[in-house]
């Protein structure tokens, strides 16, 4: 339980200094890894609950949707904000929104084997009846999705730094962004696959955290953009 209630302190935290930073800015990217940070905390407290007085179905409806559907995400969507044409970004928040809304309601409805709750594997996910509901899929499809969108804003980063020379503080916020999301999931993985527990997973849910934030910390305070003509890159600093 200690560990996860340190990665949900982290997370509250974290997304709390992030939203200050977007009211400063106005900038939807620290808007959407602020919501992802929160989104990292409450399911980091429901799995401390969890771990504390065991999991009930609601809880484990909550914490499946925020920890294992939404967090890797919401963090991607901050990226696409960061690196995409304004536009782009605001699709895909418009598109998340309602896929978000429409995803909520069927983990309120989706069959829960209760018996599976006393279990690691059922916590993360053994635990819901059928692999084909819209709440497996999506699990499986954001988690994908996210972690290539992190990965490749990462790439394109450094693609852009290399040819201008501008920009490294968004070819290292996206690197971290990465790495810490990489973290958390192998946390995950480790839990389903090699016997691992809730605690080992709220201890890299921690390290994951606390990596994401020094990327979000390095925009426009390490190595700040240098001008440039497209508005898509224009220097984070200055809007801060």
């Amino acid at each position: 339980m200690g560990a996860a209630v340190v990665a949900c302190l982290l997370g509250a935290v974290f997304s709390v200094v992030v939203w200050g930073r977007w009211r400063r800015s106005r900038r939807p990217a620290f808007a959407a890894w602020g919501t992802g940070l929160a989104i990292f905390a409450v399911a980091a407290l429901t799995q401390a609950l969890g771990q504390a007085y065991g999991f009930s179905v609601p809880l484990f409806r909550a914490f499946y949707l925020l920890g294992g559907v939404l967090g890797v995400i919401y963090l991607a969507l901050g990226t696409t904000f960061l690196l995409a044409p304004a536009r782009v970004g605001k699709v895909c928040a418009a598109v998340l929104l309602v896929l978000t809304l429409a995803l909520a309601v069927d983990a309120a409805v989706v069959p829960v084997d209760a018996s599976k709750l006393t279990t690691t594997a059922g916590v993360l996910g053994g635990a819901l009846v059928g692999h084909g509901t819209p709440l497996f899929v999506a699990a499986v499809f954001f988690n994908i999705l996210g972690t290539l969108v992190l990965a490749g804003g990462s790439a394109y980063s450094a693609v852009r730094f290399i040819q201008s020379r501008a920009g490294f503080d968004r070819v290292l916020c996206n690197v971290l962004l990465t790495v810490g999301a990489l973290v958390v999931a192998l946390g995950f993985s480790l839990a389903k696959t090699v016997g691992g527990s809730l605690t080992q997973l709220g201890v890299l849910e921690s390290i994951g955290a606390a990596v994401m934030f020094a990327g979000f910390l390095s925009l426009g305070r390490f190595g700040a953009s240098a001008p440039v003509r497209t508005r898509a890159v224009a220097t984070p600093a200055a809007e801060d």
